[in-house]
This record gives C-alpha cells, structure tokens and sequence, in this order.
C-alpha cells in the first residue's frame, strides 16, 4: 500500500459522531468530483474509504450512495434536498463551507479528515515532502484556504489540469496536519523518517569530509616521499640539516601515517606545524632543484 493509502486507513479507524461526523461528511462532500442539485458523483479507489463514507452519509444524513465501479453515486432528488437541508441550504447548484458547521476545533478538524479522505494525497517521505488537498470547486479551494489560515496552518494553493490544489511542502506543516485531522501515527512515523533522512545526511557528509581529508593525507604523504626519493637520488640528502634528515626518514618509515599520527611516533618531540614546515621545506628543496 502507498503512504497516502495508509494514513486513509489510519483515518478510518477514527470515531465521529455528532457534530464532528456532520463536519467530517462536509468535508467529504466538497471534495467530491460532482457535486450539484442534479447529482453527487464521488470517485473513491480504496474500497475501506468507500465504506467510511458510505456509513457516515447513511448514519449521520440518511443519504445511501450507489456504489458503480469506484464511484458513489447520488441522482436521487429526495436525497440531495436532504443533504443541502442538513447544511443549511435549501437552494442552488453549490454547496459552500457553512463555517458555523466548523466553529470549533474537533468539527474544523473533522472536515478536514472528510476533505482528505476523499481529495488528499501525500508524498512517500523517502521522495520528499508534499501533501495536497484537490477539489474542482474553485469557491471551496477558496473557503479551506481561510479555513485553514484561521487554523494557523495556512498553505499554499496552485491551479492544476482545471483542478484547484491546496498544498504544503514543509515536514512540519504536513505534521501538524496529519495531527489535526487524526493520523498521528502517520505524523509520528514521517517524523522518524526525517529523523533517520537527517542522521543518513549527516552521516554521509561526515564520511565525505573524511574521505577529502584522507585523500588530501594520501595526496601529500605522496608528494613528501617522491620528493625526499629525489633528493637520496641526487645525492643532495645527505647535506640536509640534521633535523631534515630526520624528519626525511620518519615520512619514508611511515608513509601513510597523517601529520598528527607521524607527531606521536617521532622519537624526538615535536609539533604538528614543526613537523608539517620541515616537510614542505623538503618538498621545496626537491623543486628547486629541478628548476
């Protein structure tokens, strides 16, 4: 199953009733592809969704969709008079958000669990962070705007193929969503994930870094010791400094050995920036020789 199906499943475990279940059946209404006086079409894959709705419009409006092929019908007059009635409005071809269905904070989030269930979608974390609400009704895009900017988790809107999107692409606003409308565990586990995504990221940067400095290590360990071969091969070693000499034979004993590592082993103390002028000057010594 995909993430977003999950947290559908996760939200179909969650109990309405009263009021929250006329909000939660609001929200499933608006999202809805068709809605008008002639007809209720909604197109609903997941069959445990299918169910949620169907039990939540018969108990909570007396409303039985038809079920066709993934989609749940309603044609019948009678029964979309009863739903606009049930709303507040005995009238017209819309059905906007009657925000006094929405007062409080469980209705608000109910709605909103309606509205995902029947229009949302979120990313697999492991591809990013993207949850969106979709609807085809322009005025409802609209109104949950407001909605949710009152909820303080306002989110961004774009207009997609004729279809009217709500979105959020931050981690923490798709928790806090997903806590609002119920799937806490959804909100939960995408928080371990960013957890785990951070400590990976970290992780291999930490190894990235490392393996530069190793490389860089390797890479002048590499140029000390050609250039202290040279200097045996041009017969000039044995007219360096005592020091030089010394420091010239602890590289070659020790070619792999980093600076501090080469510190630690020297018979005679010295510091790390000693150790590192005496090799550059004999990396000099061997360059200026070949000029």
């Amino acid at each position: 199953m995909s993430f977003t199906t999950d947290i559908k499943h996760e939200l179909c475990r969650v109990t309405a009733s009263g009021e929250a279940a006329l909000a939660e059946c609001l929200g499933m209404l608006l999202f809805a592809g068709v809605l008008s006086r002639a007809q209720l079409r909604m197109g609903i894959e997941d069959a445990t969704v299918r169910r949620r709705v169907q039990t939540l419009l018969r108990q909570t409006l007396d409303i039985f969709p038809e079920e066709e092929e993934g989609l749940l019908l309603i044609t019948d007059g009678e029964q979309l008079d009863r739903l606009y009635a049930a709303y507040g409005y005995e009238s017209g071809e819309s059905l906007p958000l009657n925000r006094a269905i929405v007062e409080d904070e469980p209705c608000k989030n109910a709605f909103l669990r309606g509205a995902f269930l029947v229009g949302g979608y979120v990313s697999t974390p492991d591809k990013g962070y993207h949850l969106e609400l979709v609807t085809t009704h322009y005025y409802v895009a609209r109104q949950v705007s407001a909605l949710l900017n009152d909820m303080e988790l306002p989110a961004g809107q774009i207009n997609r193929r004729g279809a009217f999107v709500l979105y959020y692409k931050d981690s923490a606003a798709i928790e806090d969503f997903l806590s609002a409308i119920g799937a806490t565990s959804a909100a939960m586990d995408l928080m371990l994930k960013k957890v785990e995504r951070e400590l990976r990221n970290g992780v291999n940067r930490k190894v990235n870094c490392e393996t530069a400095n190793l490389s860089k290590t390797v890479s002048a360990a590499a140029r000390q010791v050609e250039a202290i071969r040279l200097l045996q091969q041009q017969g000039r070693f044995d007219s360096l400094s005592p020091q030089l000499q010394a420091t010239a034979l602890l590289r070659l004993e020790h070619p792999e050995l980093s600076l501090t590592e080469l510190c630690q082993v020297s018979e005679t103390p010295i510091s790390r920036p000693g150790l590192n002028n005496r090799l550059r000057r004999l990396v000099q010594l061997s360059q200026e020789d070949q000029v």
